[in-house]
């Protein structure tokens, strides 16, 4: 569940593809098969301010339950 608000953070499958150079398709696969660690590292020292907007989605969640 966490890759699809990792991906919306990110600007949704169409962007996060476009800024990686990858297909939709294989944007689409992280939320079934995880995100790749090189693709994770990539997106968090590029855009660190949505990483941190990412990592607060995820502290209210495990707080709400």
């Amino acid at each position: 569940m966490h890759q699809e608000y990792f991906i919306q953070v990110f600007g949704g499958v169409s962007e996060v593809a476009k800024v990686c150079g990858i297909t939709r398709s294989a944007v689409s696969q992280w939320k079934r098969n995880g995100i790749p660690k090189a693709q994770m590292n990539f997106l968090k020292t590029k855009f660190p301010r949505k990483f941190i907007d990412y990592q607060a989605i995820i502290e209210r969640e495990t707080e709400n339950g």
